[in-house]
């Protein structure tokens, strides 16, 4: 089977190798879809350091073609959503096809499409964050970052009856949220303070939620905060933005690193089953496995240019 990875920087390599089963819990995949994130384009140009080998996308949809054992759960052909180790540089799913652990296959209801399976990562994530925040009906939580994961705990703060306030330096991430129902998406301006007391009535937000797919500086998500307050910092990439120490300690701000979302997995397939989260205004360019290394090459120009996604679906079939 084919496989891609990145040897070097700014080069995909593509290897025919042969997967075996390790032990009984194995279940051989073939992949339909995977998804690219930044994080994998990050890693290709150099910006997220890695040690390579580095076997991009860690989120893909897959369908069951081979088991060792006889299951009551698992049967071949079923549609199946995987969850790779995020620690490993050698897990990822650029391939045609995947030996995999139980542990990291989960069965798609029928009514749940391999394009809003794709999201599940996202969204298990945003469940992990709310949670960890401990928020309450009706409280105000800003959100700075409108990327895929901002916009899904925007979404989510709404579902759970709170009031997000996404804010975003990018009009196109904000025309998303507002399309997504949620209500207050703001730019970020001089203004901005000014806009969050009139939103809050001059309450500010007792908790705030950085992401660090953006290129927003932390000190914004400082400003938006009270004395005492919760900030959580999540996201698919990492952030090369600087915490400035003396404003979070004057402040006694709460500070808390969520970067998994495993546990969450059920909860985000049952919100796909519910309908219960919007993803259609996420318009995601979808490529040829055979292509890919272009691809690539084209999201990292993408970068670049401001208000473009550089993330992509790969079609495996």
């Amino acid at each position: 089977m084919i496989c891609c990875q990145i040897d070097t920087l700014k080069e995909i390599t593509k290897l025919n190798i042969t997967e075996n089963f390790e032990n009984v819990d194995d279940i051989k995949v073939k992949i339909t879809k995977c998804y690219i994130t930044k994080k994998d384009i990050d890693v290709y140009n150099g910006t997220e350091k890695c040690v390579l080998p580095y076997m991009p996308s860690k989120i893909a949809v897959a369908q069951i073609t081979e088991l060792l054992n006889d299951s009551n759960y698992f049967t071949k052909g079923q549609k199946v959503y995987l969850d790779a180790e995020e620690h490993k540089n050698d897990v990822g799913f650029l391939k045609e096809f995947a030996v995999v652990p139980k542990s990291s296959v989960h069965i798609l209801p029928n009514n749940v499409t391999e394009y809003e399976a794709l999201y599940i990562h996202h969204l298990a994530l945003a469940i992990s964050i709310i949670d960890e925040l401990k928020i309450d009906k009706g409280e105000y939580v800003a959100i700075v970052g409108g990327s895929v994961l901002g916009n899904l705990v925007g979404q989510l703060l709404s579902y759970y009856k709170a009031v997000p306030i996404l804010i975003d330096l990018d009009e196109s991430n904000l025309d998303i949220a507002r399309k997504t129902d949620i209500y207050y998406s703001i730019p970020i301006t001089k203004n901005l303070e000014k806009e969050i007391n009139d939103i809050t009535g001059a309450r500010k937000c007792n908790k705030v939620i950085y992401i660090t797919d953006n290129d927003i500086n932390f000190d914004y998500a400082v400003k938006l905060t009270n004395k005492n307050a919760n900030i959580a910092v999540s996201g698919i990439t990492q952030t090369k933005q600087k915490l400035n120490l003396n404003s979070a300690l004057s402040n006694n701000l709460n500070i808390k690193f969520i970067t998994n979302g495993k546990s969450n997995i059920g909860t985000a397939i049952n919100l796909l089953v519910q309908k219960a989260i919007n993803l259609s205004h996420f318009k995601m360019n979808e490529y040829k496995f055979e292509y890919v290394a272009k691809h690539f090459e084209n999201a990292e120009e993408k970068i670049k240019t401001k208000g473009i996604s550089p993330e992509f679906f790969v079609d495996l079939l």
